[in-house]
């Protein structure tokens, strides 16, 4: 029996995308069969082929660059109901660990955008969504100038997009009444390249600090002292 579990473990290790990327310890360690099984079903719904099994045997039917653009991909599968909150959580910690192992840039920001999309989506559900947004929000406006950068080397006529770290970070801000590290994020936002309609939020936010009685002033070069 030790031989033949042998064999199939070695199998196992090296068939289906997780496999190809060197997670099968991470995979098997860190999830239940169970579990194992509701995270393949969650992966194979987006139009695959029934009983088609891509992490763990069916290699090719899907392809991914990067170990981190995979997880990546399984984290915003995880994420429609908030009862696999704590799968997608695991798998996009693996993520993010994978991608910073490897230098990986483009996977980080990718993971910290998927993060926030989560977190943002369950805000109402859990009591430290918000807590969680900022947290994903900060590491990705950390990341930006070398985000930016890579993004500019692969799609070097391509604008960059929005950046969703500044948009939320900025937005919460707002919701809170903080104009003043609100617009200083836009500003950096805005410096930075970042697809969006930043004048208009550092605008509104301008009107609402006048109606209040207060200037607009600068609070930092990184907008990220109040955070």
């Amino acid at each position: 029996m030790r031989i033949v579990d042998r064999i199939l473990g070695r199998r196992l290790a090296t068939t289906g995308e997780l496999g190809y990327f060197g997670l099968t310890d991470w995979w098997t360690s860190s999830f239940s069969r169970a579990e194992q099984a509701h995270i393949e079903a969650a992966f194979c719904a987006s139009g695959l082929p029934a009983h088609a099994r891509p992490l763990t045997r069916d290699r090719g039917l899907v392809t991914f660059p990067t170990a981190a653009a995979l997880l990546t991909v399984l984290g915003d599968r995880l994420s429609e109901k908030p009862e696999d909150r704590g799968l997608a959580l695991r798998v996009l910690a693996q993520a993010e660990e994978r991608a910073s192992a490897e230098g990986d840039i483009l996977g980080r920001h990718f993971v910290y955008h998927q993060m926030i999309r989560l977190h943002s989506r369950w805000k109402g559900t859990f009591a430290d969504a918000v807590d969680l947004i900022f947290a994903a929000c900060h590491k990705q406006i950390q990341l930006a100038p070398e985000a930016a950068q890579a993004l500019r080397r692969m799609r070097p006529d391509e604008p960059l997009p929005t950046h969703l770290g500044y948009l939320q970070t900025s937005a919460l801000l707002e919701q809170e009444g903080r104009y003043e590290p609100a617009i200083e994020l836009c500003k950096q936002a805005q410096a930075g390249g970042w697809g969006g309609n930043w004048s208009w939020r550092i605008q509104r936010m301008a009107r609402k600090l006048y109606e209040r009685g207060q200037p607009v002033k600068s609070i930092s070069s990184s907008g990220m002292t109040p955070l």
